[in-house]
């Protein structure tokens, strides 16, 4: 028992000799710059990405429609507007983070689409008395295409400070421009006899700048590499339409899914 005592001291003399004989912490140098740790930021300063778009709804939805044009010899447009596949958008994404929770997004979104429209026209006045229709009937076709470009310009407020590690959630809301541009069409008559069928590449008359306002709900999943996932949701009701008669009409809100890629 002396002998482990003895020991133990003996071990206890050395480990105070050493610490005694290490040298101090030396502070630094005068006129040496602190060093700091960079704080890792989850929300960048400014971020880029690409972004999928989809909309459940068409942009041009499925209907039938009326026109009477009064006058001299009046004029009953029935049509049927068919719309193409127009739900897919692809846009770039770019951010500005200018607080801790804060940012400016906009995704300019590339939309195009296309539709169908049969229209009848019918010129004159019917004998309600007789069992035909007196009216001149022309049987019109019509393929309209070209291209929307969406550009929302929306604040987004994140729920967790930008160094904050984790995923965040985010909401959002601001303006949208929409541009419709390279309308192209083709169209078939067949008037009544015996005039001759023929065809003409006259687009319909558009508005070329469209205002809408934005809401959206959304968030930010980040992976061990630095790459960001951005699902969110968006809302936007248009204040009018490029488009809007019998021909075609678009609608009036459009409810938007979209994914984004960022680094």
């Amino acid at each position: 028992m002396k002998r482990i005592t003895g020991l133990t001291g003996l071990a206890l003399s050395i480990a105070t000799a050493a610490l005694a004989q290490a040298p101090a912490p030396q502070p630094p140098a005068p006129g040496t710059p602190p060093v700091f740790l960079e704080q890792r930021s989850y929300v960048r300063r400014f971020t880029v990405g690409a972004t999928l778009s989809l909309t459940p709804l068409n942009l041009f939805p499925k209907e039938n429609l009326v026109q009477t044009i009064p006058g001299t010899t009046p004029v009953e447009l029935d049509s049927s507007v068919d719309p193409k596949s127009n739900r897919v958008g692809f846009g770039v994404f770019l951010q500005y983070a200018f607080s801790e929770r804060w940012a400016l997004a906009v995704t300019p979104t590339y939309r195009p689409f296309a539709f169908h429209a049969f229209i009848k026209r019918f010129e004159g006045t019917d004998n309600s008395s007789t069992f035909f229709d007196e009216r001149a009937e022309f049987d019109i076709n019509e393929d309209t295409k070209g291209r929307f470009i969406d550009f929302p310009v929306l604040a987004r407020y994140y729920l967790k400070d930008r160094h904050e590690s984790g995923g965040r959630w985010f909401l959002e809301g601001g303006p949208t421009m929409r541009l419709t541009q390279h309308v192209t069409m083709a169209r078939d008559t067949v008037p009544p006899p015996p005039a001759v069928r023929f065809t003409d590449n006259i687009p319909l008359p558009y508005k070329k700048t469209t205002m809408g306002g934005t809401a959206g709900i959304g968030g930010q999943l980040i992976d061990d590499f630095g790459i960001r996932a951005i699902p969110e949701v968006r809302y936007t009701y248009w204040f009018n339409k490029p488009f809007d008669s019998v021909h075609g009409k678009t609608r009036g809100s459009q409810l938007e899914f979209l994914f984004t890629l960022s680094f």
